[in-house]
């Protein structure tokens, strides 16, 4: 067994982390780019091997949350969605001497918007399709202040009504750590 693959979390185990992404643009209909400050994290766990390639593991998202503070928009939540259609998340090795991982995060979640344009109630939005983050060039895993990048800017509308967009997340440059 290489080190790369002693280095994988075991199954079942579960992953806090948290992380920070500034200066995220939000690209919101009729208002242009707001950008903003989100703090949070997630929580995996470790659900089954993955034997393709040089192997890994697949991940699931138990828990996501971020928030940011806008002076326009009060209050703004990313929380994973409630819904049990999202692809597990992969870790992978790419490399054996020394250890390289690629982490592919699969994520679906609403967006709550405290205080929307025009005075109206809190809006509630989802992403039109999973968003995908990713770090290709992990030296290690959990990850210790590594940043993962979108890697498509994310369609946002209200929830039930997908053809209905009126945001999008442009890029969410976050920066993970492991918070054992």
């Amino acid at each position: 067994m290489s080190s790369a693959q002693q280095n994988l979390p075991p199954i079942g185990l579960e992953i806090p982390c948290s992380s920070y992404a500034t200066n995220v643009p939000l690209m919101v209909n009729g208002l242009g780019i707001v950008t903003l400050d989100f703090k949070g994290g997630w929580k995996l766990r470790a659900e089954a091997n993955l034997a393709a390639g040089l192997g890994g593991v697949k991940l699931k998202v138990l828990g996501l949350e971020w928030s940011a503070d806008s002076p326009m928009f009060g209050k703004v939540t990313i929380r994973r969605a409630d819904i049990d259609v999202t692809p597990l998340s992969l870790l992978e090795i790419t490399g054996q001497q020394p250890p390289k991982y690629r982490n592919t995060m699969f994520l679906d979640f609403t967006v709550t918007i405290e205080r929307p344009p025009g005075g109206a109630p809190p809006l509630v939005l989802s992403n039109t399709k999973t968003a995908r983050l990713l770090n290709d060039n992990l030296d290690q895993y959990p990850p210790q202040g590594h940043v993962y990048q979108l890697q498509e800017p994310v369609d946002l509308a209200p929830v039930g009504a997908p053809s209905q967009v009126v945001a999008q997340l442009l890029q969410f440059p976050v920066t993970v750590t492991h918070n054992p």
